[in-house]
């Protein structure tokens, strides 16, 4: 049996966020392909408890946890720093230039995370996140390894408005980490084409990957018109304020629309027909129970999670053109994709209004789903990445 070493920051039994949704999904393609994952994080990035731990191993998709510390407990003044905070420093410099990425590799979570590669060999690493790249940076312990880092997203975009960001330096700090291993997973076509003129075949798209969708009942009526399932990050509240100030209002009064998660607290209350639900233990209930998603993101990059499980329970969707980012199809793909607030309005009532185009838009879906994102064909992708035959 081969050994795995999975590095994911935050519990993937969460199922809160998109990322924890990719994290799992790999979790179960590991168990299936028979794989002896061990697991690492970083205790105080995600909130772990004993619970949590204990649930996690109880799913039987690993086999250890390792929770790592940042910084060692403060003892003689003298030994912590001479022992850590001078050397810690030292490593910081090497390796976290000014105007560059984040950095979360310290000297003490690495040390930890060498004394976890110590006690077995692993034939698979993988790190998720440039922000822990480091962790594999001049280490002999893994040199016998495949290593793997899984981008999530391009970093460098995403902190670009951040102080004392400088894209020259944190484009290349982000493609300094990636260059240390032997493949880099991209979540989206975008991400893979850029990586690859960089870092050539050692680049794989290995896209998002959801369970089998569940079929939509035609012998019942969907409970709501619209479903609009989102978080509440900055740029989701950008643009659910969007949403509710310019197109809400063009809308006809009488569709039903749910909100479902955390961006419920930044929606107006009391709106005519608009169901506010702040958590739900199955969001696929409320995919089943509606007949349009809604996706009405202003900015950000990669793949949109929430549009992908959509389009898995083969909904047709309303977004703006961020809300394409990450599919492999641009055109014909069960999305709707809307330019101004008005437009966004008319592919609703259209969707809701006109029979033919709603049924040719569901199984535009649903196809876009089978053929990118369904765990039968991201397998196979992992399975030529991974050397897996059989």
């Amino acid at each position: 049996m081969k050994r795995l070493l999975f590095y994911f920051p935050v519990n993937p039994l969460a199922k809160n966020a998109g990322n924890v949704t990719r994290a799992l999904g790999f979790l179960e393609y590991f168990k299936k392909r028979n794989l002896e994952v061990d697991f690492v994080s970083e205790k105080h990035w995600g909130t772990f408890t004993d619970e949590g731990i204990t649930g996690l191993k109880a799913t039987g998709l690993v086999n250890e946890v390792y929770l790592l510390e940042r910084k060692p407990k403060k003892g003689n003044p003298v030994s912590y720093f001479f022992g850590y905070k001078l050397p810690n420093k030292t490593l910081i410099r090497k390796t976290s230039p000014k105007g560059g990425i984040l950095n979360r590799v310290t000297l003490h979570l690495q040390q930890q995370f060498n004394e976890v590669l110590s006690r077995k060999h692993y034939d698979y690493i993988i790190i998720s996140y440039a922000f822990w790249a480091d962790l594999i940076y001049k280490n002999p312990l893994a040199a016998k390894s495949l290593t793997i880092i899984d981008t999530h997203d391009l970093e460098s975009s995403l902190l670009q408005h951040e102080p004392g960001f400088d894209v020259s330096v944190a484009l290349g700090d982000e493609l300094r980490r990636l260059e240390l291993y032997d493949q880099v997973w991209a979540i989206s076509p975008e991400e893979s084409y850029f990586f690859s003129q960089f870092l050539g075949d050692r680049v794989k798209y290995i896209p998002m990957m959801l369970p089998d969708p569940i079929p939509v009942s035609s012998k019942t009526t969907p409970e709501y018109d619209l479903v609009y399932v989102a978080s509440d990050n900055a740029k989701n509240i950008m643009s659910a304020a969007w949403f509710f100030n310019e197109v809400y209002p063009l809308l006809s009064p009488d569709i039903r629309l749910a909100v479902v998660g955390t961006i419920t607290a930044h929606v107006p209350k009391d709106l005519p027909n608009v169901t506010l639900v702040p958590y739900v233990q199955h969001l696929e209930t409320m995919y089943v129970n509606a007949r349009v998603a809604l996706s009405p993101m202003l900015e950000g990059t990669g793949v949109k999670v929430k549009v992908v499980e959509a389009l898995s329970h083969g909904l047709p969707v309303v977004c703006t053109e961020r809300g394409t980012d990450g599919l492999p199809f641009k055109s014909n793909n069960g999305c709707l994709v809307a330019e101004t607030p008005g437009q966004f309005a008319q592919f609703v009532e259209q969707l809701l209004q006109d029979h033919d185009f709603y049924k040719k838009q569901c199984e535009m879906a649903k196809n876009t789903f089978l053929q990118c994102f369904s765990a039968e064909e991201v397998s196979k992708r992992l399975d030529a990445a991974l050397s897996i035959t059989g």
